[in-house]
């Protein structure tokens, strides 16, 4: 099995992809799944790799996205533009493999999260993604990832937990700008597990 993960430098794609390997080089024999191949895409690939890639792949986990991007226009151009790309370069190739996309709870649009153009990106992107599943057949898994952390986690930029440990241990201010506010957790662990599992079609 070849497997393609797209945003494979960002948190997420890089400790699954470390997974992923280990897998493949036999240093992870608890997974009865057989790797041949991983595919690791982002912003250094070329537009030649993503065709291969989606020519080969056996299985897609999209992660590429935009977090905090200068321009709120650009969560549209990363989160939508790129989901479009990728689906558009399967279907050239006809490779109607599963396709794992990587949302956000910001894209229920509710509370907290209503109006905001990054929760909106996520949203339309998961709307092209079931768009994609009506066209193809293929089988779309959408995910809604809460608030993630663990190893290689960027303070300041995609998780509360990494900021706070960051601010603590260098003697920095702590900022909370609504303590009623409840976090719902995932350590990444425990989510590439998950991502491992709907890989051999058992996901949750």
């Amino acid at each position: 099995m070849k497997i393609l993960v797209t945003g494979a430098n960002g948190f997420v794609g890089r400790n699954l992809c470390a997974r992923l390997n280990n897998i493949r080089d036999g240093k992870a024999r608890n997974y009865p799944v057989e790797i041949d191949g991983v595919f690791e895409y982002d912003l250094d690939s070329t537009p030649e790799d993503l065709d291969r890639y989606c020519r080969e792949a056996d299985f897609v986990f999209n992660l590429a996205g935009v977090n905090r991007p200068e321009n709120p226009e650009d969560f549209r151009k990363g989160n939508f533009g790129f989901a479009s790309t990728l689906l558009d370069t399967l279907k050239k190739h006809g490779n109607n493999c599963p396709v794992m996309l990587s949302s956000s709870i910001q894209a229920t649009l509710i509370g907290r999260y209503a109006g905001h153009p990054y929760g909106e990106s996520k949203k339309a992107g998961e709307e092209l993604f079931f768009d994609y599943a009506r066209e193809t057949g293929a089988k779309v898994l959408v995910y809604r990832f809460p608030n993630l952390f663990g190893k290689w986690c960027r303070p300041n930029y995609n998780s509360a937990v990494a900021t706070f440990c960051n601010n603590i241990a260098n003697g920095l201010t702590i900022q909370v700008n609504d303590p009623s506010v409840e976090l719902e957790l995932l350590y990444i662990d425990d989510l590439v597990d998950e991502m491992i599992l709907a890989l051999q079609g058992r996901e949750h």
